[in-house]
């Protein structure tokens, strides 16, 4: 479940809004949240690329 962004999303929201976080203490989840965004949105562009290849 590590991997999944809601399970980070749901961490650095209820510290946030419950606990009154500041961005020193969620940066951890911010920046694993900005790296399986990268991911996914790699692997997406990735097969983008390729349906379009294949269609010219």
């Amino acid at each position: 479940m590590l991997t999944m962004p809601t399970t980070h999303f749901v961490s650095l929201a209820q510290a946030i809004l419950y606990r009154g976080a500041n961005f020193a203490i969620v940066w951890p989840q911010f920046v694993t949240l900005l790296v399986i965004g990268a991911v996914f949105f790699a692997i997406a562009l990735l097969r983008f690329r390729k349906t379009i290849g294949t269609m010219a």
